[in-house]
């Protein structure tokens, strides 16, 4: 149900008077507020799986760790993949690795990210 709330203003201008009445969909603006905070979340989940998944192909591919994008992204994405190391070992061959943890990884955050979302609607959303 929405909420509505009607406001009027009075001006007084010597011998004339201006009224002015406005209607406030207080639900609207909720609505508004849950869409643009959802944004924000999908955009920040978005760019979290989508560096671990550049990761994962850079090691699927055999990507020279030396290089400095390598190495940064690496050492960047190893703050978001270490809790899930030991989970299941990465199989590698000639320098190529499945990396097991990332793969995980994306999955879990990806998890969470419909989680978190979700909530903010049930918090924030008034029909």
């Amino acid at each position: 149900m929405s909420k509505k709330v009607e406001r009027t203003y009075v001006e007084e201008h010597g011998d004339h008077q201006h009224t002015e009445r406005s209607v406030v969909d207080e639900s609207a603006q909720a609505r508004v507020t849950a869409q643009k905070v959802v944004a924000v979340l999908r955009v920040l989940f978005g760019l979290l799986i989508g560096v671990i998944g550049l990761r994962f192909f850079f090691k699927l591919i055999g990507a020279n760790p030396g290089n400095i994008f390598t190495d940064s992204l690496y050492a960047l994405t190893d703050l978001f993949i270490w809790p899930f190391i030991g989970i299941k070992s990465s199989p590698s061959a000639n320098g190529f690795a499945f990396d097991v943890p990332a793969l995980i990884a994306m999955i879990v955050y990806a998890l969470v990210a419909w989680a978190v979302i979700r909530l903010v609607w049930v918090l924030l959303y008034r029909p």
